[in-house]
């Protein structure tokens, strides 16, 4: 199920820029200007929500087809401590080659999550990792020109991910 936000406000929200790292150097989301992108805050020793959520959004891209190569994912970890550029770019390879794994100072994603109302702090736990990170779990669907069109649930089915990106795509101010 998603959530339309052009059902809530008169005109889409522009989506805040932010500057992280992956793998290959700094990333902005302005860099994805034609694109579509879709933005995730998570990490990588999340034990469901994440990695359910990257299967989804992997299949709603190998359902586009040749329309996936219009849509960039942006999987923001909200665990710098564990989680590297180098880690996130092997992380996020085995769900799809357009997921870019973006890290940085915890100032900085700080200041990225917060940009989306997306929140996230530190639970000590069982684990032998000694802690679980407790966040937003949401995707954000940001159009050609920075503006916020869609906020959708973890827990969105791939085929309506699929639905809304091609809407998006098909609109013809999605690039």
């Amino acid at each position: 199920m998603t959530l339309l936000l052009s059902s809530c406000t008169s005109e889409p929200q522009n989506a805040k820029d932010f500057t992280l790292q992956s793998v290959d150097g700094p990333v902005s989301l302005h860099d994805f200007r034609g694109k579509t992108v879709l933005l995730f805050f998570g990490y990588t020793h999340c034990p469901d929500i994440c990695p359910a959520t990257m299967n989804n959004v992997a299949m709603a891209l190998r359902m586009l087809k040749e329309q996936a190569s219009q849509v960039q994912v942006l999987f923001v970890t909200v665990d710098p401590e564990r989680d590297s550029a180098e880690h996130l770019a092997k992380y996020v390879a085995f769900f799809h080659p357009n997921i870019t794994g973006l890290t940085g100072t915890p100032e900085e994603i700080k200041r990225a999550a917060g940009a989306y109302d997306a929140e996230f702090f530190k639970q000590d736990a069982q684990d032998p990792d000694g802690y679980e990170m407790i966040h937003t779990s949401m995707l954000f669907m940001i159009n050609s020109e920075g503006k916020i069109l869609d906020i959708m649930s973890h827990h969105t089915e791939p085929d309506d991910i699929a639905i809304a990106l091609r809407n998006w795509l098909n609109s013809g101010s999605a690039g």
